[in-house]
């Protein structure tokens, strides 16, 4: 009798045992979110104006052909920086997008070029006008940096839009997108399976005057 119930208690130890060993930890990226800052910017100095629609202003410069405005956003989990199965507390790649572009045509001024420097006889800078440098092919120019890195620390991640002055009066829209890899992991083990992923998305608008 003292014999079956030795066998028995070494069983239940080892059906146990081989449950713990072969448990898999899944990362399916539960509590991942992703959002734009309030104001499009994490600088108070720079942030633009929402109206009744929940559309944001931005007011383009007349002085230039392009206006450079930074679009900040935050990728978390849970509240705090992202921390994953696969890569750990990495920065996170962000594909960014806009409904935006134009044209760049063959022929046109990409940038004019001033070559300066100082007159060792009468102490002035001078300043002299090169030729333009020439587009010599069609291209479409996008609107929006369409790839950034968030930083580990902190989630956020910026990105830089540049719409031109023919543009006033229309609506961007722009989306920020997150691909995240779903891993699972044999605990105990140092290496893991990507099995699928999970898109994370958001979007807003801005209207350009």
């Amino acid at each position: 009798m003292k014999n079956k119930v030795i066998y028995i208690l070494i069983l239940v130890a080892f059906i146990f045992s081989c449950e713990k060993e072969g448990q898999i930890i899944e990362d399916n990226g539960e509590g991942i979110t992703i959002e734009f800052l309030e104001g499009l910017n994490d600088d108070p100095t720079y942030q633009l104006s929402k109206d009744s629609n929940g559309f944001y202003n931005l007011n383009l410069d007349r002085n230039t052909n392009q206006t450079i405005q930074r679009i900040t956003g935050r990728i978390l989990r849970n509240g705090y920086p992202l921390v994953d199965l696969g890569s750990g507390a990495q920065p996170k790649n962000i594909n960014w997008e806009s409904n935006l572009y134009w044209w760049l045509l063959e022929g046109d001024t990409v940038a004019n070029i001033t070559y300066t420097y100082l007159n060792l006889f009468t102490g002035e800078l001078v300043y002299v006008n090169l030729p333009p440098l020439i587009n010599w092919k069609e291209v479409i120019v996008p609107t929006i940096n369409e790839n950034s890195y968030s930083n580990q620390e902190t989630g956020i991640v910026n990105t830089v839009i540049a719409p031109i002055q023919e543009m006033i009066g229309d609506t961007m829209k722009i989306k920020m997108t997150y691909i995240h890899s779903i891993t699972q992991q044999e605990e105990g083990s140092n290496s893991f399976d990507i099995i699928g992923e999970r898109v994370f998305k958001d979007s807003t608008y801005v209207i350009l005057k």
